[in-house]
């Protein structure tokens, strides 16, 4: 298995940030009544838990 590369310590905030902006819009989309880009969001959102397990796993460094 491959070496995880380092996380930086903000990485962790960025993903949170960006998953409450995503879960927002598809809250928003979906009382506008999008049922295909509420889909897509959730595709992203789905994505973006990925990405932040990931970061769970990857060693942090610190930032200089």
């Amino acid at each position: 298995m491959r070496r995880l590369k380092p996380a930086k310590p903000h990485a962790k905030r960025q993903i949170d940030q960006a998953l409450q902006l995503m879960r927002q819009a598809r809250k928003l989309l979906r009382e506008a009544g999008a049922p295909k880009a509420t889909r897509k969001i959730n595709y992203a959102i789905h994505s973006a838990e990925g990405a932040r397990r990931h970061c769970d796993r990857r060693p942090m460094i610190s930032e200089p």
